[in-house]
């Protein structure tokens, strides 16, 4: 897997993030890897969820109706990093997700360095985030932006299947929120819904989209079929429905990567994908 170029730079890794509300509840989950480690995490996605119809570029999180134990045997063997924030009060999902993910973001637990942030969605949502991180005087590594991310990256899907877990367990009274459990790779949990500091200054700077925002440079492309979409995970570009498509679309060098670093499963399933 190739490094993440933005501005010029190559970033060795990435924090994404996304978000579940349940009438009035909303869980922001960012799941922190470096790429060796996404492809780690796409062979345990395939190990463990292949069997629950998972296809990877190809199946959204919504596509799949998981036990929790399956997820969290995933959770397990994440070689990453895991925060968690949730907010049980009546809030619009987009301004908490981002200020959710800006508080994720200044987690010590949830490492940064020499990362970028992948931002589910358009500019918009990139925008949204970096005014959240203004509101709580962070500044944010480079931020960058993909349509459809879970289609793209395998911790997006991840996020989004984490976060539905644990609002299930909140819902069902099983795992009230002060009692979610750190599981695995999980190592930060913050309960916003009482806090007047960070929460209120993100939130409040996101809906009023009070600082400012930087765009990027980054490369987009758009990607309709599932060799466009592991070509563009390989090469660390991201989602873009005006893009151009990639010019070639041979996963012969993802494979050929794949096995490299002990990930023969999903190696051999993408090679024989037509």
């Amino acid at each position: 897997m190739q490094d993440f170029v933005v501005d010029g730079t190559a970033y060795p890794q990435s924090i994404g993030f996304d978000a579940t509300e349940r009438d009035g509840l909303v869980v922001t989950v960012g799941v922190a890897l470096n790429r060796t480690n996404e492809a780690r995490l796409l062979e345990i996605l395939y190990q463990e969820l292949h069997d629950e119809d998972y296809r990877p570029f190809r199946t959204k999180s919504r596509d799949l109706s998981l036990s929790p134990h399956k997820i969290d045997a995933v959770l397990q063997q994440c070689h990453g990093e895991i925060g968690i924030c949730v907010h049980q009060d009546s809030v619009k999902l987009p301004y908490a997700e981002a200020t959710h993910s800006a508080i994720l973001l200044d987690e010590p637990a949830v490492p940064t360095n020499k990362s970028v942030v992948i931002v589910d969605g358009d500019n918009s949502k990139s925008e949204l985030f970096q005014h959240a991180t203004s509101g709580i005087g962070l500044t944010p590594p480079p931020v960058v932006h993909c349509t459809q991310s879970e289609m793209y990256y395998p911790h997006l899907l991840f996020a989004d299947l984490v976060a539905g877990r644990i609002a299930d367990s909140i819902e069902s009274g099983s795992n009230p929120a002060y009692e979610i459990q750190r599981i695995g790779s999980i190592e930060a949990i913050t309960h916003t819904t009482t806090d007047d500091d960070q929460w209120g200054r993100g939130y409040n700077s996101a809906a009023r989209q009070e600082g400012g925002s930087t765009n990027r440079v980054f490369e987009q492309r758009y990607a309709s079929s599932f060799r466009e979409r592991v070509t563009c995970w390989f090469n660390g570009w991201f989602g873009y429905q005006n893009a151009a498509p990639p010019t070639s679309t041979s996963v012969q060098p993802v494979v050929g990567r794949l096995q490299t670093i002990d990930c023969g499963g999903i190696a051999q399933w993408i090679a024989e994908q037509q």
